[in-house]
């Protein structure tokens, strides 16, 4: 049981927490790695692996595994030594290899977790129930101190935050929209929306409903147009499979009505002029009004263009030259993206496009379609893995999301799948989950 804590409370930290840990644990200030990323990958092989090598070497030899998911992890690691080795690069970029195990050792958590018994599975949906809160209540105080509504007993909260980012990130401090224990609201809004569909899936009772609350409000505050995408993409179309595939008739029925609302709703707020009357009443709703504003503009992408939003726009203009640098580099910068171009990627797919060519970007799309393809299983943790490939695909159009610590949540349910896959095939057939 010991041991059990140590691994979950590493999940939790690592996941989470580890952005502040890394600050406040390195020396030197910028630049420097922080001790959590160091010693978890080796933490996760002495009490992880070690003691669970012969099932775990067994989870990641599965077919699946090796043929979806493995690319990806192999390229991640390969790709930054081959570019300070052939790509001049200079040797601290090579630290983006040892990061790249990081995921690696989630998913060896994650096939740990899945040869464990039941009430391993009870705790380990306590300590995350735990983290859902924690990140929504951090958002919370992050968004009442900037409306300066916040109770003097949580300022110093309110304080310790704004001082971090001041210190570890002066040049990019992004207010009115709350970043909970990462530094950037995008990053939050990946945990957030991982957090729910997790929440949705795998917890029951009224735990299901807290954390999906908590999730939802998590998203909201964050005001991340990318994540709101994703979260009503995989939505939809994680409903139309369970409407078609696993509902019955009247289910169907509530289903397809639902699904209209919402897609009457979407073009609503995207065609011009539409949703003007709404959100003028709106505009001064504190937090709501801007968010409502965030994601019509967003939107509005869709009927007017890449120029109906100026942030969408500069994104666009990243992307061709990330193009343009790919023509001229075939093989592509197999180094960081990043101090190629000197801006940061903000589509998971152009920035593995431009780091390892059609190679990296297929390994891409194999990671992603490997759990898709399992929306139609009869098992909650499977169906759990397809919404959430199919939310963090839609999430990368925008962003970078496996670059966020909170995409190791993804990495943990890859293991659970792969860990799955073993007990079905050597161990006796298990209780089917209700659709």
């Amino acid at each position: 049981m010991i041991r059990l804590n140590l691994i979950l409370l590493l999940a939790l930290g690592q996941a989470v927490f580890s952005e502040r840990l890394a600050l406040h644990l390195a020396t030197g200030g910028r630049g420097v790695v922080g001790v959590p990323e160091l010693l978890g990958p080796w933490v996760v092989f002495a009490l992880v692996l070690l003691p669970c090598w012969g099932v775990l070497g067994r989870a990641l030899g599965t077919r699946r595994f090796l043929l979806f998911w493995m690319p990806f992890h192999g390229l991640s690691i390969l790709l930054p030594l081959l570019g300070v080795a052939l790509g001049g690069f200079p040797p601290r970029s090579a630290y983006a290899a040892w990061a790249a195990l990081t995921p690696l050792a989630f998913v060896l958590l994650g096939a740990a977790g899945g040869f464990q018994a039941p009430g391993a599975a009870r705790l380990a949906r306590s300590y995350f129930l735990f983290a859902v809160l924690a990140q929504a209540a951090m958002a919370t105080v992050q968004t009442l101190g900037q409306l300066a509504w916040l109770p003097g007993i949580l300022k110093p909260v309110y304080t310790w935050d704004f001082n971090v980012k001041v210190a570890y990130q002066s040049g990019n401090i992004i207010l009115g929209r709350a970043t909970g224990f990462y530094l950037n609201p995008n990053a939050l809004g990946v945990w957030a929306l991982l957090a729910w569909w997790t929440s949705c899936f795998l917890l029951k009772g009224t735990r299901r409903w807290v954390g999906c609350a908590a999730a939802g409000l998590t998203i909201l505050l964050c005001q991340s147009r990318g994540t709101l995408a994703a979260f009503l993409v995989s939505g939809a179309g994680y409903g139309l499979v369970w409407m078609f595939r696993l509902a019955g008739r009247r289910q169907r029925l509530g289903g397809t009505l639902g699904l209209a609302l919402g897609l009457l709703a979407l073009l609503a707020v995207a065609m011009p002029g539409s949703a003007d009357p709404a959100g003028n009443r709106l505009a001064s709703v504190p937090v709501l009004g801007q968010a409502l504003e965030r994601y019509a503009s967003g939107a509005r992408v869709l009927s007017r263009g890449a120029s109906a939003d100026a942030n969408f726009g500069e994104r666009t203009r990243y992307w061709r030259a990330a193009i343009t640098y790919l023509g001229g580099h075939p093989f592509g910068s197999l180094g960081s993206t990043q101090m190629v171009l000197g801006v940061p990627p903000d589509n998971q797919y152009v920035a593995a496009l431009e780091q390892g060519s059609f190679l990296y970007f297929g390994a891409l799309l194999l990671a992603l379609c490997g759990g898709l393809r399992l929306v139609t299983s009869p098992r909650a943790p499977s169906r759990l893995l397809a919404v959430a490939s199919l939310a963090l695909m839609v999430n990368g159009v925008s962003a970078v999301p496996f670059a966020y610590p909170a995409s190791l949540l993804f990495w943990l349910l890859v293991g659970l799948q792969a860990a799955e896959q073993v007990r079905r095939r050597e161990w006796a057939p298990q209780e089917v989950d209700p659709p």
